[in-house]
Order: C-alpha cells, then structure tokens, then sequence
C-alpha cells in the first residue's frame, strides 16, 4: 500500500489513478488513504415523511400530488351549518372506514397561523379569515388529488364577503373543494333552533355578524348549502338529538350514498348500497 501512493506521488502520468487496499476486509477499506481531491461516499438515508395531514401541509402540496396517482371520485366533504354535527360525523366515519384521510379545515388554520378563528376574527376580521380558508382549500385540494379523503368543512366554507363586506355564495372555494369531480359535497341539513342549541354560550366560535342575529345568518346561507350540495342529508324535524335522524342511520346513509356514487367496496356489508331490484321491493 504504502509502495503504491509513494510511487503515485512521484509520476504525474500516475496520479490520476488509485491503489485498492491490500486487503478486502472491511477495517482495510475504511482505513484506505484517498488521494486529494477525492472523497469517500457517504450512505444516503432516506429522510422520515411526516406523518399528520397538517403537517404535510409545509411541503410542496402540488409535488406530492404528482406524485399521487388519482383514484377516481373518492374523496368526501362534508358541510352544514355551526354546530350541525359535521366533526362527530367525520369521527364516526374514520372509524367504519379506515382507508380514509380527515383533515379539518379550522384545524388547519388553526395549526398553521398559530393563533385560535376567534382570535384571527378579532384581529384581522373575517375577511381575513376567508382569504385564509381559501388558501387551505387549494392546498387540501391538491394532497387529495390521490382520492381516500375526508374534509371536515367550516360552516362558512360557502360563504365569502362582497365589496360591502355582506356574505355571498362561494364558487371558489365550492369548485376548489370539488376540484373537477373529484370531490363529493355532502350537506348535513338542520333546523336553525338544533344548531342554536348547539352553539350557544360557546366561546370557541366567534359572532358571525354584528347587525345580524345566528339565526339570520343560517336562513341566509341555508340556500348556498343546497346549491353547493351534491347529496342532502335531512336530518331536520327537532331541536334535540332525541328528535331527529339518530347518528348511526346519518352515518350510514352518508356512506351508502359515497359507495354507490364511487364504485368502492364497502369495507362493512351494513353500508352496502341498495342494489335497483332492492329498491322495487321496498316500493312494492
């Protein structure tokens, strides 16, 4: 070895080339002497993917998109007034069918700008914050370009502000979150005086109009919901639980209806859909 570099060092014609240890063994080739200008490769390990939705968030969603290959129109979004129920929807869901990804909208919002909606509203205004919802509907938008997912929508997902700052209906954020197809818009109807119920005394949800009560509010953006609607889920008639469609039976209506507009097959027979000849014996 030592032969071999003194000789190397001596003849210019001769330094381009290299000596192999004297030795194969595995001490003699991580002691082996390279030359200058040469360096010994070094292993690539591969770097963790992060794990949380969110959190894929900070990489480049349309690179991953790319790189995710579309499965057809299977990707669910539910929407509804505040307080309708569509978080505890989304949890039941995830658990009867685990192929799919959630991802929550406010959650995201919340995780990215580091500050609560109430706190954003107060500080920025709501204008703001639907800019901001916007931005996270054209990311989420993009991950889910590989299908398999399930977005738990804000209750003003269909809502944005005119020039006199009155809500209007929102075909951007609707198309974006449809993104040609491949999403499905679920609406989870309810009376004003369930969602009244459910969302009064709580904190976390910031007034949406300082001249407009709650329930002007919903009677207004009650049509925006059908119209960006692909499926309605009637569970109206009451304003306690005890009155209205039970959860279960929304669960499964939601789910038979994503089966049969998808193609998919269930992963529970329960949510299979009705097949036509079943549908004859139930109006017979």
């Amino acid at each position: 070895k030592g032969r071999c570099v003194s000789e190397m060092r001596g003849s210019a014609a001769a330094s381009a080339r290299w000596c192999a240890p004297a030795t194969s063994n595995r001490a003699a080739r991580r002691n082996f002497a390279y030359l200058p200008g040469q360096q010994r490769r070094q292993r690539q390990r591969p770097q963790r993917q992060p794990q949380l939705p969110w959190a894929q968030l900070r990489s480049n969603p349309q690179q991953q998109a790319q790189q995710s290959k579309p499965n057809r129109h299977t990707n669910l979004i539910l929407i509804g007034g505040r307080g309708c129920g569509k978080s505890a929807l989304c949890r039941r869901i995830m658990a009867a069918e685990p192929r799919f990804s959630l991802y929550s909208l406010d959650d995201i919002i919340v995780e990215s700008s580091g500050m609560s909606i109430p706190r954003m509203v107060q500080d920025f205004g709501w204008r703001h914050f639907r800019e901001v919802e916007f931005e996270v509907c054209k990311r989420v938008a993009l991950l889910c370009d590989r299908g398999w997912c399930l977005i738990d929508a804000g209750g003003g997902v269909v809502v944005d502000l005119d020039d006199d700052g009155d809500e209007t209906y929102s075909q951007r954020k609707v198309d974006t979150l449809k993104r040609n197809g491949l999403g499905k818009i679920v609406y989870l109807r309810r009376d004003v005086e369930y969602l009244v119920t459910r969302t009064s005394g709580d904190r976390n949800r910031p007034s949406l109009s300082d001249v407009r009560s709650f329930e002007q509010v919903m009677g207004a953006r009650a049509p925006w919901y059908e119209r960006a609607a692909d499926y309605v889920v009637d569970a109206t008639g009451g304003s306690v639980e005890k009155e209205v469609k039970n959860k279960q039976e929304i669960k499964r209506e939601v789910l038979r209806y994503f089966y049969q507009v998808t193609g998919e097959v269930p992963a529970d027979e329960q949510y299979r859909p009705p097949t036509d000849d079943e549908d004859e014996d139930d109006d017979d």
